[in-house]
C-alpha cells in the first residue's frame, strides 16, 4: 500500500456529523421527489434505501451511538471514531449498555488513530462481521451505511455547485459508490488514520453507481462493506468528508469526497481484543437436549465435558460447531447424569 498524501487541514475537511456518516443519494431519478420525506433517502419511485438493501450486505450491525454510528462486530464489540466516542449501542430499535471497557487503535509506529473498540454489557442477537484482510481495490463498489443526514430536496443547483439540501435530522440509510484513493492518511485533530475514499460523482457526467452515496453529517462511525465472493466484508469505518470552496452548510454537492478508516490496516488488533474476550457458557433445554451456546470470538474452542469437579478426565465433545446471531452453539443429549461442560483453546 502506497502512501498518497497526509491531509491535515480543517478548512476544507471536517468530520461528519457529531460525526459524519452517510448520506446517501439516490442520484438516479432523485429530481422526481414530489413528496420527499426530509427523513429517507429516496430514489425515483421509491425510498428503500431506509431499509436493508436487497444485496445482503449487513446492514443490522450498523447502529447508532451518541448520535453518530458504530458498527457491531461481535463478541459484544463495537467500532467507531473515537471523535464520536464509546457509549451506549442501540441496534433494531434495542439498547445495549457500554460496559465502561475500550480500546484505541493504534498505527504501527504505536500512535492512536479515530477508531476505537468498546464493548457491551449484554450481546446483540448479531453475527460475527468479517473483517477485510486487504484495501478495497481502486474501483472496486461498495456499500455504505450510516446515520447520518440525508437528501431534503431534489437535485438542484446551490451556487456554483450541484446537489442536495440536507435534512435536519439523520436516520440510518444506505448507498454504494466507488473507490478512487487507497492509502492515504489523514489527521483532523484525533490522530493519523489510514483511509480510502470514495467521491460523489454526478450521475450526469458517468462514472456514478446506481445508488450513489456520500457521507454527511451524523455518519461518522458508519460502515463500509465491500463483497468478496458471496462473503460480505467489513472494508472501512466512515470518518470525514471534504468540503468544497464556498459549500453553503447542511448541503451535498457533486465533487465531495468520504474519507473511511481501512480496516485491513488495523484489523490484526481488533481481532486480537475479540480473541481475547472471555467466553461464558449459556446452558438451555431443548427438548431432549441441552444448547450449550457461548459468543463467537473467532476463536475455534474445543467443548469439554465431565461427570465430576474436581477431576481431570474431561471429554471432548468437538470443535466444529454451529454459529447462529453471534454465538456458537453445541447440542448435548440429556442423560439424566450429572455433568459439567468447559471451553479449552
Amino acid at each position: 500500500m502506497s502512501l498518497q498524501c497526509v491531509v491535515t487541514s480543517k478548512s476544507n475537511f471536517k468530520y461528519t456529523g457529531m460525526s459524519l456518516l452517510l448520506l446517501r443519494l439516490f442520484l438516479i431519478g432523485v429530481w422526481c421527489l414530489s413528496q420527499l420525506n426530509a427523513r429517507a433517502m429516496v430514489s425515483a419511485s421509491s425510498q428503500t434505501n431506509t431499509n436493508p438493501p436487497s444485496d445482503g450486505c449487513p446492514w443490522s450491525n450498523v447502529g447508532q451511538v451518541n448520535g453518530a454510528g458504530g458498527i457491531y462486530l461481535g463478541a459484544g464489540w463495537v467500532l467507531t471514531a473515537d471523535h464520536v466516542g464509546p457509549g451506549n449501542f442501540i441496534a433494531n430499535g434495542a439498547l445495549f449498555s457500554y460496559d465502561g471497557t475500550s480500546h484505541r487503535l493504534t498505527n504501527s509506529d504505536g500512535t492512536v488513530t479515530d477508531m476505537i473498540l468498546f464493548h457491551l454489557a449484554t450481546l446483540p442477537a448479531l453475527s460475527r462481521l468479517t473483517l477485510a484482510s486487504n484495501s478495497p481495490a481502486v474501483s472496486a463498489q461498495v456499500a455504505m451505511v450510516g446515520y447520518g443526514l440525508t437528501a431534503a430536496s431534489a437535485q438542484t443547483n446551490i451556487g456554483s455547485y450541484l446537489g442536495f439540501y440536507l435534512s435536519a435530522a439523520g436516520s440510518k440509510s444506505w448507498g454504494n459508490n466507488t473507490v478512487n484513493v487507497t492509502g492515504q492518511i489523514i489527521n483532523a485533530g484525533y490522530g493519523n488514520l489510514m483511509t480510502f475514499t470514495t467521491p460523489f460523482t454526478n450521475p450526469g457526467t458517468g462514472g456514478s453507481t446506481n445508488n450513489e452515496g456520500q457521507a454527511a453529517m451524523g455518519d461518522s462511525g458508519g460502515a463500509v462493506f465491500q463483497q468478496n465472493g458471496s462473503t460480505w466484508q467489513l472494508a472501512g469505518m466512515v470518518d470525514a468528508i471534504s468540503t468544497q470552496p464556498g459549500q453553503p452548510a447542511n448541503t451535498a454537492v457533486y465533487g465531495q469526497t468520504t474519507y473511511a478508516g481501512t480496516v485491513a490496516t488495523y484489523s490484526a488488533q481488533m481481532r486480537a481484543w475479540m480473541a481475547a474476550t472471555v467466553p461464558t457458557l449459556s446452558i438451555t433445554r431443548l427438548g431432549t437436549n441441552v444448547l450449550i451456546s457461548w459468543p463467537d470470538t473467532g476463536v475455534a474452542y474445543t467443548l469439554q465435558s465431565l461427570s465430576a469437579v474436581p477431576g481431570t478426565n474431561w471429554s471432548s465433545l468437538g470443535s466444529n460447531f454451529s454459529a447462529s446471531n453471534g454465538l456458537m452453539r453445541a447440542s448435548v443429549p440429556i442423560t439424566g447424569n450429572q455433568c459439567f461442560f468447559r471451553l479449552k483453546h
